[in-house]
């Protein structure tokens, strides 16, 4: 009998009747779906606030779009400047000019600073304390050794930004030729008549004269200008003055 028991609780531990639920599953399943509900309650609250959120956002910017409209007079262009009367304009370019010129002189003093520590570096002290004339003699020839040293480094120096000068001027005129840009050459200012009588005066001095100009210039044979000259024979026609021969010829004859 204590067998048959054994047996039928046995089965029903590793053989659970189907449609049989425990009371502790019951609550297990009731916790999870009482947490899926809650998960989904929070994800739909975060998602409303996050839309509510973005459309008080958009709200806002069409608001401050409206306003800024308002503000500015149709046709009316936004200032430069942050919208900067003429006075507060001139006062700003005075500040930015000063600055820029304290910059400047910083630099400037920075760049002599720099030269004199290299100077001192180079000379060096001179100490002509306990010196015999022989050891002035050695001093004054090592320091006159070394001008003509730096002397000749400085026109090394100088030649060298001088080919470099010429460089870059070729170099820019060969971009301009590239580009089709050309440099404009400095023109001077000369007037009309002081140029016409400098060369007159340039020439006359060479044997030439403004009557020989004129005799040099092309002729075409006639001028308009000139005087008609009468016909020597008063103006008569040709025919005229045949008949006239004919008529002279029996009486000669006779």
């Amino acid at each position: 009998m204590s067998q048959n028991i054994l047996n039928i609780v046995y089965f029903i531990t590793f053989h659970p009747i189907p449609g049989y639920i425990s009371q502790s599953d019951s609550e297990e399943e009731e916790r999870r779906a009482e947490e899926e509900r809650k998960r989904r309650e929070e994800e739909a609250r975060r998602e409303e606030v996050a839309q509510e959120r973005q459309r008080k956002q958009q709200e806002k910017q069409r608001q401050e779009a409206e306003a800024s409209k308002k503000q500015r007079k149709p046709g009316q262009k936004r200032k430069g400047l942050g919208g900067l009367s003429k006075e507060k304009k001139r006062m700003l370019k005075q500040l930015i000019m000063q600055k820029a010129a304290e910059i400047m002189k910083a630099e400037r003093k920075k760049e002599q600073e720099k030269r004199d520590e290299y100077v001192r570096n180079k000379i060096g002290t001179l100490s002509l304390d306990g010196l015999n004339e022989n050891d002035l003699r050695a001093k004054v020839q090592k320091l006159h050794e070394q001008l003509r040293q730096l002397e000749g480094e400085k026109y090394d120096w100088e030649e060298k930004l001088r080919r470099q000068d010429v460089e870059i001027i070729e170099m820019t005129v060969k971009a301009n030729d590239n580009k089709g840009k050309f440099v404009k050459p400095v023109l001077k200012k000369v007037s009309k008549t002081e140029s016409h009588m400098a060369r007159f005066e340039k020439k006359e001095g060479s044997g030439h004269t403004l009557s020989s100009f004129r005799s040099q210039l092309k002729s075409t044979g006639h001028s308009k200008y000139a005087l008609e000259e009468k016909d020597e024979s008063g103006g008569k026609a040709s025919w005229l003055k045949q008949k006239e021969e004919e008529a002279a010829a029996p009486a000669a004859a006779q």
